[in-house]
């Protein structure tokens, strides 16, 4: 696009979620530590050094404050395969529910991503269900937690037993 730097895809992944943590207009530690963390294991193989990932999540933050997120959508396109769009996908939502509250503006950008990229709506249910969970960890503190029960299933597992 015009005048937008063109991102590689880990740079679009850094953005993508940059989009999430900025949607309420600012920057909880808690988001921006998911960030870098989501980059840290690339410093601990020695793959990118730790600069490099400041680097990259500074630039984030400030494409976010320079471009609409319709543009970059349109800018990364052609960037990202299928399996890094799903990636990108659950970071975003990753990134939305690290520090406990979702804002209707983080839930727009994700769903305007998966339509974007047409990403399955059933696949975008699934990711979505397995995230609660794995970050819920009031499941840990509380024995009554809905979640907690015997008899929990996770509702994706059934829509599998019906496409049978």
């Amino acid at each position: 696009m015009d005048g937008m730097p063109e991102l590689t895809p880990l740079q679009a992944l850094a953005v993508a979620a940059a989009y999430v943590v900025m949607a309420d207009k600012k920057a909880l530690p808690e988001e921006r530590a998911s960030l870098v963390s989501l980059f840290g294991k690339h410093v601990s193989r020695r793959e990118l050094s730790s600069t490099q990932i400041q680097r990259m999540t500074a630039d984030a933050f400030a494409y976010v404050a320079k471009y609409d997120f319709e543009k970059f959508l349109m800018s990364i396109e052609a960037t990202l395969s299928p399996a890094q769009a799903i990636s990108v996908l659950s970071n975003m939502y990753e990134t939305m529910i690290v520090d406990g509250h979702v804002i209707a503006r983080e839930q727009e950008l994700i769903e305007q991503f998966y339509r974007f990229f047409d990403i399955d709506r059933r696949v975008v249910k699934t990711m979505r269900e397995i995230l609660m969970v794995k970050n819920d960890t009031s499941l840990f503190l509380r024995d009554d937690h809905p979640n907690n029960s015997r008899d929990f299933r996770f509702s994706f597992l059934d829509r599998m037993d019906l496409e049978v």
